[in-house]
């Protein structure tokens, strides 16, 4: 009886350590358990920067529907999330009616999940969208090696790109900035969601814009605002080096 009972405990804990080593069973990437409790919508067209063009191309993406800021960072990795710095509605010189995160993923060549994350902050209370009030807009999205490590590669970028001042971030990190000047401000690419159709939609429209690549991440942040009330380039440098 005794010997019976030893092979009903062995076959228990065996089954708890097999359950635990299954644990991402099924998934091609374990990060993919992180989305487990977002809603998949139907998408559109990802967004990028028209002008560096470094997330044009991407496979297999797929669309989530907006969730509150802690929810999106709690599904995303911690690789990603651990340097992301999110300011604080106070920091912005308008009054935020509205503020939602959008989660999309895609694959990269090594099989791997890529996550991008936008973070936004809206000053229009009719829907999710700018609808030409004030905003401030964080896209960010998992890009490990930096694309401006290349001195002549950069060079050569930046004669495709007319308009920004190159700042420097930090160290040999370039930061790119657009202001929005004229009739015809640059447009930026954002997430719209449409609830009616589940639809992750994209829209754009003109605004200042920042870009740069740090420790792994691409930044996009665009943002309509009064520029005169706010540091708006202390904002930038306090999301991406958390000072």
């Amino acid at each position: 009886m005794r010997r019976h009972y030893f092979f009903i405990i062995l076959f228990v804990i065996g089954s708890f350590s097999c359950a635990k080593d299954n644990k991402y069973s099924g998934y091609i990437d374990e990060n993919q358990a992180l989305l487990e409790n977002l809603n998949k919508v139907k998408g559109k067209q990802h967004t990028y920067s028209n002008d560096f063009e470094l997330l044009e191309f991407r496979e297999k993406v797929d669309y989530y529907a907006p969730v509150s800021f802690s929810e999106a960072l709690s599904s995303i990795p911690s690789v990603m999330r651990d340097k992301i710095n999110l300011i604080s509605q106070k920091d912005l010189p308008f009054t935020v009616a509205q503020q939602d995160a959008n989660i999309v993923t895609s694959w990269n060549a090594f099989n791997k999940l890529v996550f991008q994350v936008q973070f936004s902050y809206l000053e229009n209370v009719s829907g999710y969208q700018t609808n030409f009030k004030d905003f401030f807009i964080i896209s960010i999205t998992q890009y490990p090696e930096d694309p401006f490590a290349d001195e002549q590669a950069t060079l050569a970028m930046e004669e495709n790109i007319t308009g920004y001042e190159k700042l420097v971030l930090e160290g040999t990190h370039p930061l790119y900035y657009k202001a929005a000047s004229g009739r015809w401000p640059r447009m930026f690419d954002y997430y719209k969601y449409i609830a009616d159709d589940k639809l992750m939609d994209k829209e754009s429209t003109g605004s200042s814009q920042y870009y740069t690549w740090y420790n792994g991440l691409i930044y996009k942040i665009g943002f309509n605002m009064n520029v005169s009330a706010t540091d708006h380039e202390a904002l930038i440098r306090k999301i991406i080096l958390g000072s």
